[in-house]
C-alpha cells in the first residue's frame, strides 16, 4: 500500500470536464467547501447526513478518515443527497487516520470486519431504512470500497456500489481471499481504479470479470495515481477533470441501479 503515501502524479492530456465545469460540490477543495448537511452520531460512531428520499447512499471514506478531509467528503455526499438521495457519511475509524502511522497496514488490520466495520455498517444501512429508504448503495474510496463489498458479501441488503480506487485486497490482509469475496458480490459494482491500482480490478482483469456478470463494470483512469477521487489536488487540471468524469459515473450508475 506504498502508492497510499505517494505524491500525485500525472500525464498532461486535454482537459475534459462534465457539464458545467466546476459546478459539482465534490469538486470544490475541502478548504472553501461549506457543507449543506449535519454531522451527528449513531451510538459512538460519528456521521453527516444530507438529503432525503426513498433511495439512500452510504459514504465510506479511505483509510486517511474524513475527519481531516471533511469539506472533500462532505461535498461528494452533497453531490449526491442533489440528485435526490438521502447520504449518510461514516466515520469508520472513529475520528483517527492512517496519516502519520509508522505501520500502515498494522493500524488498519486493528479495524478488522468482526469488531466494529461489520456492526457499523450495519447500524448505518438500519438508520436508513428506519428513515423510511428502501433503496440503499454505497460508495467507497480505497479502504471503503473493500467496506462496502465485505458488507455485500456478507448479505448486508446494499443494492448497488461504486467505488473509485479500489482496495478489495485489503481481505487478503486479515487472511481471507479478496476474490471469493468478490465472487460473492452480487449486486453491481462500478469500480474505478487508478493507472497504478492493481491489473485485477481494471477492464480484463479477474475482478473486473467477476462485477461485470453481475450488472457492474469497471473504468480505469490510467493519468491518476490511487487516491486521486477524495485526495488529489484539484489545482491539477487533470485531476480536476477525472474528479469530475468520476462524479459523472458515479451519479449515472446510481440512476441506472439504484
Amino acid at each position: 500500500l506504498k502508492h497510499f503515501m505517494r505524491r500525485v502524479a500525472l500525464v498532461t492530456q486535454h482537459t475534459m470536464a462534465c457539464c458545467p465545469p466546476g459546478s459539482w460540490p465534490a469538486c470544490q477543495s475541502s478548504d472553501d467547501y461549506k457543507p449543506k448537511g449535519t454531522p451527528s452520531k449513531l451510538g459512538e460512531l460519528s456521521v453527516y447526513e444530507v438529503g432525503s428520499g426513498e433511495k439512500a447512499v452510504l459514504v465510506l471514506p479511505d483509510v486517511f478518515g474524513w475527519q481531516s478531509n471533511a469539506g472533500r467528503l462532505m461535498g461528494i455526499a452533497d453531490t449526491l443527497a442533489e440528485q435526490g438521495y438521502r447520504v449518510l457519511l461514516s466515520d469508520p475509524f472513529y475520528g483517527d487516520t492512517a496519516a502519520g502511522k509508522e505501520d500502515i497496514m498494522g493500524w488498519i488490520t486493528s479495524f478488522p470486519w468482526e469488531k466494529n466495520v461489520g456492526k457499523d455498517i450495519e447500524t448505518c444501512v438500519k438508520h436508513l431504512q428506519d428513515a423510511g429508504c428502501k433503496s440503499i448503495g454505497a460508495v467507497g474510496f480505497c479502504w471503503g470500497v473493500w467496506g462496502f463489498c465485505k458488507a455485500a458479501s456478507e448479505g448486508i441488503p446494499l443494492k448497488c456500489g461504486v467505488g473509485p480506487h479500489p482496495s478489495t485486497r485489503l481481505e487478503g490482509a486479515f487472511g481471507r481471499d479478496e476474490q471469493a469475496m468478490m465472487d460473492k458480490v452480487e449486486m453491481p459494482v462500478l469500480l474505478m481504479p487508478a493507472g497504478n491500482d492493481p491489473e485485477n480490478l481494471k477492464e480484463g482483469g479477474a475482478i473486473a470479470a467477476s462485477m461485470a456478470k453481475k450488472g457492474g463494470a469497471s473504468i480505469t483512469f490510467p493519468d491518476m495515481q490511487h487516491g486521486w477521487c477524495c485526495r488529489g489536488d484539484l489545482k491539477v487540471p487533470e485531476v480536476k477533470r477525472d474528479v469530475e468524469l468520476a462524479m459523472k459515473h458515479m451519479v449515472d450508475f446510481f440512476a441506472k441501479n439504484l
